[in-house]
């Protein structure tokens, strides 16, 4: 058995490696969060309850443990990222580092990103750029301490709660307000003209591959993307949710840096990149995990979701505000 610690374990990403990981017996799971979130954590995983801000209390909640794997979900800065692997150095066999594909800075529209042949250097979007200064700690502390590390570059990942959207509220929680203004007939802004392309893979196949890279030495020392190659514009997209839905999309298109100013946040930057193609190639992976395939295409995935939804309406949440600010985007821009 692998014993995996996850540091986080109910997000997108995190839970669905987490099921998977539970389900297949080959894994002994942990995760480490703050408990605030217990709906989908699999049967027989071992849940320590900390704040990773907590240096004391994570330490007493660790003592006596040692992982195989440890995977880092909620590093987004290199500070933050420092203060985990002082918390597991001499813990764990093998460390891995949840990045980014919003890493890199391509040369042309139409490049196809690969880990070893595309520019690492976003200068547009201050999440990619960290990401990048997280990585290169990283390669310090291998130097320095030896420690086994892998990388991993996710691209646009879905799950049951997740409506992808560019759009959006931040969390999952409340993704359900996109999928309302399209029940309700509201248009949905969409920055430029929604025809750049995204990379969209939903998190079942992703924890496929990262499971594949666990314990794995050939993976130490590498950066691997975890990505279908099925790509699709942001309109393709909206129109599909719509579809899933029973209703036609609407859309309210917007240039970038004036939706990205109106929204706030990091919205500004993020729209930007948005506005720009990302074709992932994960090809490199699948020479480690041959059997690593993606299986579900949005059209069967979001579907999937939307069933989710309606089988549990509880989780239909809408964040008010921000529909309420959609609303007022529409009316200025539509």
């Amino acid at each position: 058995m692998i014993k995996l610690m996850l540091v986080g374990g109910t997000g997108c990403i995190s839970g669905g490696i987490a099921d998977l990981a539970a389900r297949s017996g080959r894994f002994d799971v942990y995760m480490l969060n703050r408990g605030n979130r217990t709906d989908f954590i699999p049967p027989g995983t071992h849940c320590l309850t900390a704040d990773i801000r907590d240096a004391d209390d994570v330490r007493r909640k660790l003592d006596g443990l040692h992982f195989d794997v440890v995977a880092d979900f909620l590093s987004y800065e290199p500070g933050q990222l420092e203060r985990t692997l002082d918390l597991f150095r001499g813990r764990c066999d093998q460390f891995i580092f949840i990045s980014s594909a919003a890493v890199y800075r391509t040369k042309s529209p139409d490049e196809i990103i690969t880990e070893d042949g595309t520019m690492v250097g976003n200068t547009v979007w201050s999440y990619g750029r960290n990401k990048i200064l997280c990585e290169k700690h990283l390669a310090g502390e291998h130097t320095r301490s030896g420690l086994k590390v892998t990388i991993v570059r996710p691209s646009f990942t879905y799950n049951q709660l997740r409506i992808l959207y560019p759009v959006a509220p931040a969390h999952q929680t409340y993704s359900w307000t996109i999928a309302n203004r399209l029940l309700l007939g509201k248009p949905l802004p969409i920055h430029d003209d929604g025809q750049a392309f995204c990379t969209v893979t939903h998190v079942s196949d992703f924890a496929k591959g990262f499971l594949g890279l666990c314990a794995n030495p050939d993976a130490y020392g590498e950066a691997f993307h975890i990505t279908s190659d099925h790509y699709y514009t942001w309109s393709r997209l909206a129109e599909l949710i719509a579809d899933a839905l029973g209703v036609t999309a609407r859309l309210c298109p917007i240039p970038a840096h004036e939706l990205g100013f109106a929204l706030g946040g990091d919205f500004g930057e993020k729209l930007i990149y948005f506005s720009h193609n990302a074709f992932l190639n994960s090809r490199k992976i699948r020479t480690l995990v041959p059997d690593f395939s993606c299986e579900t295409r949005f059209e069967a995935g979001i579907r999937q979701c939307i069933r989710f939804y309606t089988e549990h309406p509880a989780y239909q949440v809408i964040d008010t505000a921000f529909d309420q600010k959609l609303d007022d985007l529409v009316g200025s821009f539509g």
